[in-house]
């Protein structure tokens, strides 16, 4: 697990599994959020916008909580369809929350390795956040 320590929220987040989707190269990821403050982080969205490892954004509804030291499963249906032995470098789940009253986005740069079986893995590599008004109409 990679964290990060900076003025905004600070999660540590691992794989915890994944599975293959009956749709070709679709991958159903399931990844551990652990909240490292002492405050709760409220989790609106989340979305993967790399080319070879990507998701639409899904908002979750209602929005996911994880106390202070507390964790959140969040799962997203993913396309990956890259060969065996393939690496994916800087994959990104981006994660729209909001913590202490204020909106952010937490960026959490993934290494994405192709298995001899054909399945991706995913090992987080670095957290970095970004403060800003990012929510779209949906949550307005």
């Amino acid at each position: 697990m990679a964290t990060v320590s900076d003025a905004g929220p600070r999660v540590a987040v691992e794989e915890l599994h994944r599975s293959k989707e009956a749709e070709h190269g679709r991958w159903l990821f399931a990844w551990r959020i652990q909240n490292l403050t002492e405050e709760p982080i409220t989790f609106v969205a989340a979305r993967c916008p790399h080319g070879q490892f990507r998701s639409e954004e899904r908002f979750f509804d209602p929005p996911l909580h994880a106390a202070a030291g507390r964790n959140a499963t969040i799962e997203m249906l993913v396309l990956c369809d890259e060969p065996a032995g393939a690496v994916i470098e800087n994959g990104f789940l981006i994660l729209l929350v909001e913590w202490l009253d204020k909106q952010w986005r937490i960026f959490v740069r993934l290494r994405v390795t192709i298995n001899q079986q054909g399945e991706p893995e995913t090992a987080t590599e670095l957290i970095t956040t970004q403060r800003g008004g990012f929510f779209r109409s949906r949550l307005s």
